[in-house]
C-alpha cells in the first residue's frame, strides 16, 4: 500500500513540475529537480513512510540515495513549505492522491 502512494506522489509531482522520471532520477545540483526530490521524501514522511521505506522505494526508481540526504531534504522541504506559501499551494495540490 506504501509503494502504492510513494508512486501517486512521484507521479503527481512529475505531472506538475513537468518533469521526467530520467530528471527526477539525474544525479544533479539543479535546483528544481532536488527540490522536486526533496518534495518526494517531505510527502511520503508526512503520510506516514520511514526514511527506509523511502529510501527502498527510490531504489527501485533506479536512485541510491542517503538516509542523511533524505533527512536533509525533508528539513528543508519544511523550510520551504513554511516561509513559501507558492510551495505551499503546491504541496496541498500534490498530497491529493486516488486510492
Amino acid at each position: 500500500m506504501k509503494e502504492y502512494i510513494f508512486k501517486q506522489y512521484l507521479g503527481n509531482i512529475l505531472e506538475h513540475l513537468g518533469i521526467t522520471l530520467e530528471d527526477l532520477l539525474e544525479e544533479t545540483k539543479t535546483r528544481t529537480i532536488v527540490e522536486a526530490r526533496y518534495i518526494l521524501y517531505y510527502l511520503c514522511q508526512e503520510r506516514g513512510m520511514t526514511l527506509s521505506e523511502i529510501k527502498s522505494y527510490m531504489e527501485t526508481q533506479g536512485f541510491e540515495v542517503t538516509l542523511a540526504t533524505m533527512m536533509k531534504g525533508v528539513a528543508k522541504a519544511k523550510d520551504i513549505i513554511d516561509n513559501d506559501p507558492d510551495y505551499k499551494y503546491i504541496v496541498k495540490k500534490l498530497e491529493n492522491i486516488e486510492l
